[in-house]
């Protein structure tokens, strides 16, 4: 049991740390001018999943806002919380910004994260985050877009199973372009001046 666990928590640290570097956005530097984030054309694209209530939501109807996405599940032991927890820290270092960025949280496990569990869950780290699943196609397909990874892992307990996965958040435009990939472990600084410069910018 503790080798099962320790084993998918490496997996995970793997899985998120894959070309995060290559992908994470130019950090600003005090006094220097910040560099113009790359887009990714090879990466990302609209969906559109069930949320919360039941209804479908397209990532469309988030244009003008910055999303950011973050591919995990309910029964996750730490990670999950954690990078929620980060991201929340995020918003109210944003402010009065935060109004301009939507976080989404999309279900890895639709087998078991309903949308009603996701509606429980999600807001429980801030109001305006929003928890998406479907089908087990639909969300291996988004996760495809978005180079997300992310695999069963069983073990002997009452959850049956863990998900190992890729432990990153997705930063997308406000035209729905992807922008980069961070750890909101190491990198929620770069993140938020990722963020501002987008907002500022308008690009």
């Amino acid at each position: 049991m503790k080798f099962n666990i320790l084993l998918l928590l490496l997996l995970a640290v793997v899985l998120g740390s894959a070309s995060n570097a290559q992908e994470a956005g130019t950090g600003g530097v005090s006094g220097v001018e910040k560099e113009p984030l790359r887009i990714y054309e090879n990466r990302g694209g609209d969906f559109e999943l069930t949320g919360p209530d039941g209804k479908e939501i397209s990532s469309e109807s988030f244009r003008g806002k910055v999303i950011l996405i973050y591919f995990g599940y309910t029964y996750c032991p730490d990670v999950c919380p954690m990078s929620l927890s980060h991201l929340k820290v995020g918003m109210l270092e944003l402010e009065e910004q935060a109004k301009e960025v939507q976080v989404l949280f999309v279900s890895i496990d639709p087998e078991r994260d309903t949308p009603e569990k996701l509606k429980e869950y999600v807001p429980y780290f801030h109001p305006d985050f929003i928890g998406l699943t479907g089908s087990v196609n639909d969300v291996a397909e988004v996760a495809r877009q978005y180079g997300a990874h992310y695999f069963k892992q069983y073990v002997e307990s009452v959850e049956g199973y863990f998900m190992a996965h890729t432990d990153a958040v997705f930063l997308v435009d406000q035209q729905g372009r992807y922008r980069g990939r961070y750890k909101t472990e190491w990198d929620m600084e770069k993140l938020i001046s990722d963020i501002q410069w987008l907002l500022n910018s308008g690009s």
